[in-house]
């Protein structure tokens, strides 16, 4: 018998309305995993407050009407708020998934507490990335590394996550990695092809211990698994890892997520600052 996997029993799904309204896709992708999961999705639907006393303070708006555009993304917020809560019931019925749906009033720059607070609540959180560039990077900063919660991206242009047939894990040995892995173990039991890729030529690695001890952990875990080394071509790590997990097919790439601290905020290694820019499949990042 492999050793118990801690499961995923509730996931929840951050859902902005602004700048952009939310794609169905993206819906399905969250329902699809707790689907897969066996698990619970809270869903915490944000809206712009029409309340004008909590509108940020502009300086030299340079001749715009800042209320007026403030109040033409409030109603149009509202709408894709409303668009959403109408889907959501739906769809989550759909793939048998149990839904507690929350709204939330927020500003234009909101704190990142009240989401970092539910989720560490949670066994796991799942970010949209939206089509245009307004993602809001520093979100996924906060929840990464304030909610000791793996977090899956799910790209709203790209391939979206309808089932788990291959998983790639970018693994080199490191406490990130490890702390990716065992946070997709419950995800790695479903999936009918998991690579362990290691990327030599980059970086060294260093590490005591060996190849066949990474096969007795995934064996004791009853892992379906290849191991994969592949050599680095140069350029961005980040592009190159995706570009892998995309020519193979993968439905979801698994990696730890690298920052230091500095002034008591992380900052992103060069790895996740380029799976953040243009993230192609989904993500399970970790720290």
């Amino acid at each position: 018998m492999g050793s118990e996997i801690v499961p995923i029993r509730q996931t929840l799904l951050s859902l902005p309305s602004f700048p952009d309204a939310v794609p169905e896709r993206t819906l399905e992708s969250a329902c699809t995993l707790a689907q897969l999961l066996n698990a619970g999705l809270t869903v915490q639907l944000s809206q712009l407050d029409s309340d004008r006393a909590r509108w940020p303070v502009m300086v030299g708006a340079f001749g715009l009407d800042f209320p007026q555009l403030m109040q033409e993304l409030v109603v149009k917020s509202e709408a894709n708020a409303a668009a959403a809560a109408r889907m959501l019931p739906g769809i989550a019925a759909d793939y048998g998934v149990k839904l507690d749906l929350r709204r939330l009033l927020a500003t234009p720059y909101p704190s990142q507490a009240p989401l970092v607070d539910l989720a560490r609540l949670h066994d796991l959180v799942m970010l949209p990335v939206p089509e245009s560039d307004a993602f809001d990077r520093p979100c996924v900063q906060a929840v990464l590394f304030g909610s000791g919660r793996p977090v899956v991206l799910l790209p709203s242009q790209h391939k979206r996550l309808s089932r788990l047939e291959r998983v790639i894990v970018a693994w080199d040995f490191s406490r990130e990695a490890a702390r990716a892995l065992s946070d997709a173990l419950p995800l790695l039991t479903l999936s009918h092809e998991v690579r362990i890729v290691t990327v030599f030529g980059e970086k060294h690695l260093e590490t005591t211990a060996t190849t066949a001890d990474v096969e007795h952990f995934l064996t004791r875990h009853q892992i379906k698994y290849s191991l994969n080394r592949i050599a680095f071509e140069g350029g961005d790590i980040g592009r190159f890892l995706m570009d892998y997990a995309e020519g193979v097919d993968a439905d979801l790439l698994v990696m730890g997520a690298y920052g230091h601290s500095r002034l008591r905020e992380f900052v992103l290694g060069g790895a996740t600052r380029a799976m953040l820019r243009d993230p192609r499949l989904p993500i399970l990042l970790s720290h």
